[in-house]
């Protein structure tokens, strides 16, 4: 009972925050804060919302071990420090409000064709599956109506504030998805046995770095990483500190929260294989482990650190994703209404929509990350990084190409290549015919003399 009590008085105080101030009308404020967002903030808001698929590292921990740091910790860090030394001055100085708009200004047709890969990518599915999953599991309700009522609660509030009301929810989730991990850790480590003893427990298909999955498999997550490179949720906060300077070192001191709250979901996941019985959902581990072994109160402050973590991610990519259909996917659609709030909530309605029907049909986080990465991440990845270096620029026409052909090609091998449930023709993921595509393009407007400031 008292566990309930605190779960329903953390959803009331953060719509309360979310709603304590309404956000001007225009969409400088509403999607970038007018650029007011300072470092602390910054720093919080990106690692808050960096972690929404926390069942899928529950998912993969539980069935592969230290693996999952070597798939979803290791190459994130990597692509996030290449980004801050390189890339954060640059995205910043570009003075755009999205990537597809940083794209379109080479052609505006790029614009809304780079939206819709943009628009996928930001997807909110997989944290609606995520926070489903939780209501179900914790309140008993069916999974459709869990993930209807997790979505309303995790989002209500962006209709009032725009990113404003994100980053103010953010800040208190930071805190407590740190708060119940750490918590949990503790108990774990003191009232049961150390890491160390853990480790020891461990079979060796827990230990292997790679988790007995192949290593052409695990490679392509570290090609997925280079998510962090486009990533919408990034850019836009870049896009809305004040300096370059607070860009860069926001996202180095990220990294430093990255690797901590990596240690302690993983060190979670390695217990929960451990402590509960074999034929225990993998998806759930966490919650189950918490269940087990906290007592109440306790139990209670773990579930709204893992609330937490799912509904920072949910909010920021359906701000992301529904500005990007009302701004770049669609522009003059719905110019007729005239206040620009409500163009943006409508956006962020529909994304959501589409994402609730996602989430319904494929309710696999890791899976969904795979296909959204799989097909987003070759049309997307040289275009942006090429955007801000002009003598590495290609043509707008094979950048068009690029847009055009190398998700087509990561979607049929996907679709008509595959062997077994687990296995490519060749042994060749989905992903590499998309990238390798992307490559010989490039490769192509260097010796066709369609590369530089053109």
């Amino acid at each position: 009972m008292f566990d309930n009590v605190l779960i329903i008085s953390y959803f009331i105080f953060i719509l309360v925050v979310g709603f304590w101030k309404k956000s001007k009308s225009d969409s400088f404020e509403y999607i970038l804060m007018g650029r007011r967002l300072t470092l602390p903030i910054f720093v919080m808001t990106l690692v808050s919302s960096w972690y929404g698929g926390i069942f899928g590292v529950s998912e993969y921990t539980y069935s592969y071990g230290v693996s999952n740091w070597i798939i979803f910790g290791l190459p994130y860090t990597i692509f996030g420090i290449i980004f801050a030394l390189i890339f954060a001055k640059k995205a910043h100085q570009s003075n755009v409000f999205s990537i597809p708009e940083l794209l379109g200004k080479r052609h505006k047709s790029l614009r809304s064709m780079s939206a819709i890969w943009v628009f996928i990518l930001s997807s909110p599915a997989p944290y609606i599956v995520g926070i489903g999953l939780f209501i179900q599991f914790y309140f008993g309700i069916q999974l459709h109506y869990a993930i209807i009522i997790g979505t309303v609660i995790s989002t209500l509030y962006i209709f009032n504030g725009g990113l404003a009301s994100v980053a103010r929810t953010d800040v208190i989730q930071f805190i407590l998805m740190f708060l119940g991990f750490f918590t949990i850790i503790f108990i774990l480590s003191t009232q049961y046995l150390s890491p160390f003893e853990l480790f020891k427990a461990l079979p060796e298909s827990h230990t292997q770095a790679n988790g007995g999955q192949s290593w052409t498999y695990i490679l392509v997550w570290f090609f997925i990483a280079s998510w962090t490179l486009i990533d919408p949720g990034f850019h836009q906060r870049i896009y809305a500190t004040p300096n370059p300077e607070t860009a860069k070192k926001g996202i180095l001191y990220a990294v430093i929260f990255w690797l901590l709250f990596d240690i302690l979901t993983t060190l979670t996941g390695l217990y929960a294989f451990h402590l509960l019985p074999q034929n225990s959902v993998a998806s759930l581990s966490f919650l189950a482990l918490g269940q087990m072994v906290l007592p109440p109160g306790l139990f209670g402050l773990f579930v709204i650190g893992l609330s937490a973590t799912i509904m920072s991610t949910l909010d920021s990519t359906a701000l992301i994703s529904g500005t990007t259909l009302i701004h770049d996917l669609f522009p003059t659609q719905f110019s007729h209404i005239q206040s620009q709030r409500n163009q943006n909530n409508l956006g962020i309605f529909i994304t959501l929509f589409v994402g609730i029907i996602l989430a319904i049909f494929l309710p696999s986080i890791v899976s969904l990350w795979y296909t959204l990465g799989t097909l987003t991440i070759p049309a997307l990845l040289f275009p942006v990084i090429s955007s801000y270096y002009p003598k590495y620029q290609i043509s707008w026409k094979l950048l068009r190409l690029n847009l055009i052909a190398t998700p087509l090609l990561s979607f049929l091998w996907m679709s008509f290549a595959k062997v077994d449930q687990w296995h490519y023709l060749f042994n060749l993921e989905p992903f590499y015919p998309g990238i390798i595509a992307s490559i010989f393009i490039w490769i192509y407007a260097k010796y066709s003399n369609q590369m530089g400031e053109i």
